[in-house]
């Protein structure tokens, strides 16, 4: 059952990206540096964005799946309940799109308020499952600790930068097309993309087992 539930996390994390690349070719509208993942849920082909989101989801989810036989660490069971957390997160993002960012936050729709809900439930779970269980993981197989611990630091620069450049541009300043706010767009991508080969590279050892 690991190796099944460890080769659907493979198989969700790598539909995600492919969703994520294709709403990149349909939607060139919309600039991949001064924009964040989830206004693809808006307008045309939001079905996809919806379905990015489940995928991520459901990769989290299966990962859950593959490790709780494996993981009798403190730490790394810390990081099994925040790795379920985060799948709740993402299926939120799934369901809730997003508001346009015009919209006042006194204005704010049911969903539209719901998606930061998943935000913040889903993106602090996700970073520190990473980070446990690639602790966790490095304790049991050494070999897997350098790799697990380097995309974990991608994950959090990511992020790091992406909020470090969001308080820069600051909520309520006009939109400044010379500004740091045109680059948000790249570390909110790096993220999903280092999140995704983080689950692929903790799964892959499991789906290869036989049975």
């Amino acid at each position: 059952m690991s190796a099944l539930a460890a080769r659907a996390a493979i198989g969700s994390a790598a539909l995600a990206l492919i969703a994520l690349a294709m709403l990149h070719v349909l939607k060139p509208e919309l600039h991949p540096g001064q924009t964040m993942i989830s206004r693809y849920a808006l307008g045309r082909f939001g079905w996809l964005m919806a379905l990015c989101f489940a995928a991520f989801g459901a990769a989290s989810a299966s990962l859950f799946a593959a490790l709780v036989p494996h993981m009798p660490l403190r730490v790394g069971r810390a990081g099994l309940a925040l790795l379920l957390t985060a799948a709740i997160g993402f299926v939120m993002a799934a369901r809730f799109p997003m508001d346009p960012v015009s919209t006042p936050p006194a204005r704010m729709s049911f969903a539209g308020r719901m998606h930061g809900v998943a935000f913040l439930v889903g993106v602090p779970s996700m970073l520190l499952a990473a980070l446990l269980l690639s602790v966790a993981l490095g304790m049991q197989t050494p070999r897997l600790s350098l790799p697990l611990m380097t995309i974990t630091a991608a994950i959090w620069v990511s992020l790091i930068s992406m909020i470090a450049i969001m308080l820069m541009v600051g909520p309520g300043r006009p939109p400044d097309r010379d500004g740091p706010g045109r680059f948000v767009g790249w570390p909110n991508r790096s993220l999903m993309v280092a999140y995704a080969v983080w689950v692929i590279v903790v799964a892959w050892p499991m789906a290869m087992r036989a049975g």
